[in-house]
């Protein structure tokens, strides 16, 4: 009953931020194959912030162009169509969310955190042949969405949860659980469906701490439980007190990774790429 009436107040606050117009509408024409590259200009023009902002991306080392690139629809040649979605997605959904940091949560390791995840998952699909690589960066961006929600909404709750884990009484996940009655991955999922977003990207957020509870697109849910994996062992970003220093075989095998895979020399060639595709995304992005 305590989830019941929790996911209701999640989905019916009224300052919750909505996904921006535009980039539900440029998402939604990127996945229609007969878009042309007119058209997104067109609709992209529309909005002077979002239009600077993809040139500035555009033109950042992470692209590497030798010249500098000028007009909008030059920019969204170079960057391709899926790149193109994750930035309108990356860019709002930072922009919606944007608050001043405090002692209780840093959001530059936050993000930080979401976009390593995002690129390691995009960066994995593709090493995996998993068919979708842009929809994974936008799973691993979202996943712990929840976490900001409960701190900007519930920030007492917030504040107990975070004493709890740091006084070393309790985990983060099992904390979230007795206090709010629900998980960051949970309460992910709801925001998730409010903003009718596809059922195996709201699965991949409401389980990416529990894979094995997927059944939509367990090979998503999994990648994104095992990138997370990785960030923290990698220490990229994330919050301290909510750690995750263990994966699920259960995702390894849906992944048909072997553990024997996960060696010191996979982590340190795997981290190195990673923490240099951030550095020339980050800056650029938020």
């Amino acid at each position: 009953m305590e989830n019941e009436i929790l996911k209701e107040k999640v989905q019916n606050i009224i300052q919750l931020p909505a996904l921006p117009a535009i980039a539900v509408e440029v998402a939604s024409l990127i996945d229609n194959p007969d878009t042309s590259v007119s058209r997104l200009t067109q609709v992209i023009s529309a909005d002077q912030v979002l239009t600077a902002k993809v040139l500035k991306i555009a033109n950042s080392p992470f692209y590497g162009f030798q010249k500098k690139i000028s007009t909008l629809d030059f920019a969204i040649m170079v960057l391709g169509f899926d790149s193109l979605k994750e930035i309108l997605i990356s860019v709002s959904l930072i922009s919606a969310f944007k608050k001043k940091q405090d002692k209780y949560f840093n959001s530059r390791d936050f993000w930080e955190h979401s976009l390593a995840s995002g690129i390691a998952a995009r960066t994995l699909a593709r090493q995996l042949g998993y068919r979708i690589s842009g929809e994974s960066f936008v799973a691993g961006l979202l996943h712990d969405i929840g976490i900001l929600v409960t701190h900007q909404y519930f920030y007492e709750d917030y504040k107990i949860i975070v004493d709890t884990v740091t006084d070393g009484k309790a985990t983060f996940q099992d904390t979230e659980q007795a206090v709010l009655f629900a998980t960051h991955g949970e309460i992910g999922g709801w925001l998730a469906e409010r903003w009718n977003l596809p059922d195996q990207l709201i699965e991949a957020i409401k389980f990416h701490h529990k894979p094995e509870l997927a059944e939509r697109n367990p090979k998503l849910t999994a990648l994104i439980h095992f990138v997370d994996y990785l960030c923290h062992k990698l220490d990229i970003g994330a919050l301290p007190y909510e750690r995750v220093d263990t994966y699920s075989l259960e995702a390894l095998k849906i992944l048909n990774i072997s553990e024997a895979e996960i060696t010191q020399s996979f982590l340190d060639s795997f981290g190195s790429k990673l923490r240099e595709d951030l550095e020339r995304t980050f800056v650029s992005v938020i």
